[in-house]
């Protein structure tokens, strides 16, 4: 009995874990736009489980930032104003800007290698056409950096924005050239950061940030988002 238990627990896990990660990917590429209504049992038929998973898979959404729940309405996807993006970019480059600075003064050889490493691949996988995955890889570079700095409050107040931020890179992802230019201020900001000058490493870091967003804010405004 207790064998069987443990079964159907992890059963139910691996369900929610499939019906989490799909509605995530989902609103996150804005298969599911802003107030998008999340119905348990709509959802519950449409992927063949309980509501059990969709409720839990929601609970865990609504822990990421991108839903929100109402009284009487229900579970939305939440949605981002171009006011909230404004906001959380400027605290994103004040923050990231400063890790940079300390990053340069504290960096070793290891790290500056894996860096070197990452951004490679990032161009690597830029020239064979995958896209996302030289996003990923590019954004690493921002995850090492806060990484190396040390400095648990920003990592955390950063970490609250990635899920809101993400949605939105796949907007400005799709503008001709952004990646490449991405990229590139990746290297400018590796090549401070390497060459240990704090100053300059948050000046190019504060820029790479500020064009990352008005990149942002143009693809929603003008809702590109397919190429």
């Amino acid at each position: 009995m207790k064998r069987e238990a443990m079964a159907n627990k992890d059963q139910g896990n691996s369900r929610f874990s499939v019906v989490y990660e799909t509605l995530k990917k989902k609103i996150v590429e804005g298969d599911l736009p802003s107030n998008t209504p999340l119905v348990e049992e709509k959802l519950a038929k449409e992927y063949q489980v309980s509501r059990t998973p969709i409720r839990e898979a929601i609970r865990h959404l609504v822990q990421d930032g991108l839903v929100e729940f109402f009284p009487r309405r229900g579970a939305l996807v939440k949605e981002i104003t171009v006011k909230d993006l404004e906001e959380i970019f400027t605290v994103r480059e004040a923050l990231e800007g400063i890790s940079a600075r300390i990053a340069a003064s504290v960096i070793n050889e290891q790290k500056i290698a894996l860096l070197q490493e990452t951004l490679e691949k990032a161009d690597q996988e830029l020239e064979s056409g995958n896209k996302e995955q030289s996003f990923e890889l590019g954004n690493q570079l921002h995850e090492i950096v806060l990484d190396v700095a040390g400095n648990q409050k920003v990592l955390t107040i950063v970490s609250d924005f990635k899920n809101q931020i993400q949605r939105f890179h796949y907007f400005s992802n799709h503008i001709p050239g952004r990646l490449e230019l991405s990229n590139k201020e990746h290297w400018e900001i590796f090549e401070a950061i390497q060459a240990r000058d704090g100053e300059l490493a948050e000046r190019r870091m504060r820029k790479h940030v500020r064009g990352t967003k008005e990149s942002i804010l143009f693809a929603v405004k003008n809702n590109i988002k397919t190429i």
